[in-house]
């Protein structure tokens, strides 16, 4: 895969140190970040751990990720058991 292909995405830690993901680390963040938004225990965790404002710092970084937030594009609902 040539270099243009593999768009990477920045991210600010608290440090101030810039981080890099490439596309399959991307791909992975958005898919836990969107199954801990889409569960009751995910959002749980989210404000035990990181206060009120998590749940709104996750749906950010999913929006800035390109991905929108509480809308589910072609996907089927799943069975609970």
């Amino acid at each position: 895969m040539k270099k243009d292909e593999q768009k990477e995405f920045g991210l600010q830690s608290q440090t101030g140190e810039l981080c890099m993901l490439n596309k399959k680390e991307r791909t992975l963040a958005i898919e836990i970040l969107k199954l801990t938004l889409a569960t009751s225990t995910g959002r749980k965790f989210l404000k035990e751990r990181f206060g009120r404002e998590g749940i709104q710092v996750a749906a950010n970084l999913l929006k800035e990720m390109g991905v929108e937030v509480g809308k589910s594009a072609g996907q089927k609902p799943r069975a609970v058991s």
